[in-house]
């Protein structure tokens, strides 16, 4: 069982790791569509209303020459100012093709559960489920699975999870009960272990994700607040 459960965690890993880079890719050409918007489509956009107005205002008896390189520069920027609209234009509509199907709270869920080999009877599932809302849920999988993992450590029973989503926010709250009471300091350490991992953080940076924790002597609860859970 627990090589298999290492099989599945590493095969999630790699799907995290190609989402990150879809994701950073993503960024980076929407990047480059607003630097192209903004410094080459505007700038253009004045030039070519300029250039025709100065060729509206040069006369019949003016220098051959002169009429002549005004109408190259104007017909030029005309052209150069289409086609960087063209390529604003044509750059949205590919980024409109790459949106990802959203997967509802409640699927999310349940194959997180799953991944985790826990029995979903056994778990009170919280929370508006049924809209869709999650791009990447193999994100959602990987950081639930990491948690629980990290937690398993302190001998912490799962009781809950309720999902709460927000405009562009969701909150997940997982709560538990422990075995024995725990102080801050060793919560603060399972916390700050996790951080550390290297995928695990690529994740949390991805989704601006903040980790905080409720502990009573009984009982632990996790909150997650992932303030780009719902953006594509």
């Amino acid at each position: 069982m627990e090589e298999e459960n290492q099989l599945i965690f590493k095969n999630l890993q790699r799907q995290v790791e190609m989402s990150l880079l879809f994701i950073n890719l993503k960024a980076e050409y929407k990047s480059l569509l607003n630097k192209v918007s903004h410094d080459l489509a505007s700038p253009l956009s004045y030039l070519k209303f300029s250039s025709e107005i100065l060729q509206s205002q040069i006369g019949s008896n003016s220098q051959e020459d002169l009429i002549e390189t005004v109408r190259i520069i104007s017909s030029s920027t005309t052209l150069l100012s289409e086609e960087a609209k063209q390529l604003v234009t044509d750059g949205k509509s590919t980024l409109h093709l790459t949106e990802l199907t959203k997967t509802s709270l409640i699927d999310l869920l349940t194959t997180s559960l799953d991944l985790l080999k826990l029995d979903k009877k056994t778990i009170n599932l919280k929370g508006n489920l049924t809209v869709k809302v999650v791009n990447f849920p193999e994100l959602y999988h990987y950081l639930l699975f990491s948690l629980i993992k990290e937690l398993t450590k302190i001998e912490f029973q799962l009781i809950s999870i309720e999902m709460m989503p927000c405009k562009k926010d969701l909150k997940i709250t997982l709560s538990g009960d422990l075995s024995q009471p725990l102080d801050d300091t060793n919560i603060d350490i399972i916390i700050n272990d996790l951080k550390q991992q290297p995928l695990v953080n690529s994740v949390l940076n991805a989704m601006k994700a903040n980790i905080t924790y409720t502990n009573t002597p009984k009982q632990l609860s996790f909150e997650v607040m992932l303030s780009k859970a719902m953006s594509s």
